[in-house]
């Protein structure tokens, strides 16, 4: 075990201090001591906080030399450090009403080490935000006890014997297995569901009712669902097709709820193909004109931004044909071009331009006493159907 040197202090620690209004001193130190976090990638070591935070709290209790902070108060303080720092900033005066003071905070984090734990605990002065961090390795009670003597040490200047051999049990042999379940909601209708490659159900179809997968050990778990070559997920910018899926991490005895994002590859390439649709409300000025232009942008599928812009304008229609004129003007990436149109009643005026990799579209109505005008821009990268090519 080792004992590190003091050094500052996170920001986001630090404003938690500033906040804390300052304990009288006293004879016993006050400390704080929040659940250690687990930060190796298998949620089945979970468990372990509990078991490492109640070992600490007895050593610092029975050791009859510090103080310990209600541990509810501090629940309510950081809602297990899931309290955001912009709320805090935000109502500092009212976040903190009512929650007791400590002179020191114990916050710590592990790691599983093949068949022993990492276990690191920092030992933070609230009035100087200064840091002490304490470390060791092991897979016993005795780890937590001999990082509990010399935290002790450090805040009272007497070390207790904490360790010894009956102590000696191990704290990586709890371990919950307690298996899980995962709440698939798809609304494809009788999908194939695979679970870590093997078939596990059918969907339900029903966005409000889930598919639910039973008994699933705690861990990372790999989920999809295969309802032919029409379906799936659209990967961009490539704009390439493969079935829905992704890594879900189970909890013991908990449910992990899941979205299908599946659907038709025909519906997204529509939705893909059209960069701007929009039908602007004509009103003529006072000497007879329109003007409306839009610009866009869109990424192509080799990962690079396009842009373009598209201008329209309008004279009134006149006489009773209800003759008109325009223009309709693009341009892409640096080229341009200009295509002028009339319109009449009953007769409409459509037009399209390609530049590049866009089409401009626009269609010119006076029908019923009014000018209507429909814009739109389409890919020309991207087709509907192009996903039967294969994945």
């Amino acid at each position: 075990m080792h004992s590190g040197t003091w050094r500052a202090m996170p920001a986001a620690l630090a404003l938690f201090m500033a906040l804390c209004p300052a304990s009288p001193a006293s004879a016993a130190p006050r400390v704080a001591v929040l659940s250690p976090e687990n930060r190796s990638p298998d949620p089945r070591y979970d468990y372990i906080a509990g078991i490492v935070q109640g070992i600490f709290l007895y050593d610092l209790s029975s050791s009859g030399l510090v103080e310990l902070v209600d541990r509810a108060a501090i629940d309510a303080l950081l809602r297990e450090r899931e309290l955001s720092l912009s709320a805090i900033a935000a109502a500092p005066t009212g976040v903190f009403t009512g929650i007791a003071s400590a002179d020191w905070i114990v916050v710590g984090e592990y790691v599983l080490l093949g068949t022993e734990l990492r276990l690191t605990l920092k030992l933070i002065e609230v009035s100087s935000s200064r840091v002490a961090t304490f470390s060791d390795t092991g897979s016993t009670e005795n780890l937590v006890h001999g990082l509990a003597e010399g935290v002790i040490e450090r805040l009272t200047g007497k070390r207790p014997v904490l360790r010894d051999d009956s102590r000696n049990r191990s704290i990586l042999s709890l371990r919950d297995e307690t298996p899980g379940s995962i709440s698939l909601f798809s609304p494809l209708i009788d999908a194939q569901v695979i679970l870590d490659g093997t078939f596990a159900g059918y969907t339900t179809g029903d966005r409000r009712k889930p598919f639910v997968i039973e008994g699933v050990e705690p861990g990372i778990h790999e989920i999809s669902t295969d309802l032919g070559r029409d379906f799936g997920v659209v990967k961009m910018p490539e704009v390439k097709f493969g079935p829905w899926k992704e890594l879900v991490r189970v909890q013991s005895g908990k449910r992990a709820i899941v979205t299908d994002l599946s659907s038709h590859f025909n519906d997204q390439l529509y939705r893909l193909r059209r960069v701007f649709q929009k039908s602007p409300a004509v009103a003529f000025d006072s000497s007879g004109r329109y003007g409306y232009e839009y610009a866009f942008s869109f990424t192509d599928r080799e990962g690079v931004e396009r842009r373009g812009r598209l201008a329209i304008e309008l004279g009134a229609p006149t006489g009773d044909e209800g003759r008109g004129s325009g223009t309709l003007a693009c341009s892409f990436e640096g080229e341009a071009r200009s295509e002028s149109f009339a319109y009449s009643l009953g007769n409409a005026a459509e037009l399209a331009v390609t530049i590049g990799l866009a089409t401009f579209s626009a269609e010119v109505e006076n029908s019923y006493g009014r000018v209507s005008v429909d814009l739109e821009v389409e890919r020309t990268d991207v087709e509907q159907g192009m996903h039967r090519a294969g994945y």
